[in-house]
């Protein structure tokens, strides 16, 4: 079975698998105890490479979000931006998605993922347009992410050796900030164990979208 996408023109895109990059989740993991106890959400970004569909980073928006919701405003997206899906945390122990979330499904893309407390890899739930249970893989995609950095690089931008910085430059929320923006996300039952080369993890539902099998496999 395969999904249909058809996203801001009318070419069709069909994928049969989707493969999560691992940092992703760690990102999503992240802003959602940042969040916590609102929700966070953000939407997917990716590309189709013979027939699965990669999720390779999150594309933030801006809006509102609160302990029973959140509100984007897809409106400011640039109008060439394709995003396949969204996802979002719940501050509670159920990813289940409510009427609202199937609103936002339906409406934007064609995967999407809620992950609840406590804010792991085993707490996320994956789901269609439609609301219902979807697979996925997670693995290490970075390689299919490009890095432009080269074009936003600029030679006076550079810290030299003998260069202090003025007091002020930073503020005490600056630093707090820059404290925490590397802290390792906690997992429950992968944190002890880092992927291998060319490994992904499997992620199997059952008829009733709960999580059947989790096992560690490597790519063909």
């Amino acid at each position: 079975m395969s999904f249909l996408s058809k996203i801001f023109n009318n070419d069709e895109e069909e994928f049969d698998e989707v493969c999560v990059d691992r940092e992703v989740l760690d990102s999503v993991i992240f802003y959602s105890n940042k969040a916590y106890p609102n929700e966070f959400l953000a939407f997917f970004d990716g590309e189709i490479i013979d027939r699965k569909l990669y999720i390779t980073s999150l594309i933030f928006i801006p809006g509102e979000t609160g302990e029973t919701g959140a509100v984007v405003h897809t409106e400011m997206l640039p109008i060439n931006t394709k995003y396949w899906g969204s996802v979002h945390s719940h501050p509670g122990p159920s990813a289940m998605p409510s009427g609202a979330d199937l609103k936002t499904f339906s409406k934007n893309g064609y995967f999407h993922m809620i992950v609840c407390l406590p804010y792991s890899v085993e707490t996320f739930r994956a789901y269609d347009r439609h609301g219902n249970p979807q697979t996925y893989t997670i693995g290490d995609y970075s390689h299919l992410v490009d890095d432009d950095s080269d074009e936003f690089f600029d030679e006076r931008d550079v810290v030299r050796d003998d260069e202090v910085f003025k007091p002020g430059l930073l503020d005490e929320k600056d630093d707090e900030f820059f404290k925490t923006i590397n802290e390792k996300p906690q997992y429950d039952g992968f944190e002890e164990t880092q992927l291998q080369p060319n490994q992904v993890i499997k992620i199997e539902l059952n008829r009733d979208g709960k999580i059947e099998r989790i096992s560690r496999e490597f790519k063909k």
